[in-house]
């Protein structure tokens, strides 16, 4: 499924998304292609959905016009933590 696609069907809502394929760019990975989990009903519920999502899922709100995330460059702050 395309962002488009789970835009016009799930308008102006917060959405659990399953990722299936991305590209990078600069600094940012767009979402190219997603499998709907589903849709969330409100603010507190999309934060709740947030904290417990793991792996290649996302909670996004449709108003957006493009899906996509900002990369966090490794700062060394796990390795530093381990000496």
């Amino acid at each position: 499924m395309k962002w488009d696609e789970v835009r016009e069907a799930y308008p102006n809502q917060w959405v659990k998304l399953r990722i299936i394929h991305t590209h990078q760019q600069e600094d940012y990975l767009h979402i190219d292609e997603m499998e709907f989990i589903k849709e969330i009903q409100n603010e507190r519920e999309a934060t709740l959905e947030l904290t417990q999502s793991r792996g290649d899922s996302i909670v996004y709100h449709t108003s957006h016009e493009l899906i996509k995330t900002k990369l966090i460059k490794n700062v060394g702050l796990f390795r530093r933590m381990l000496h």
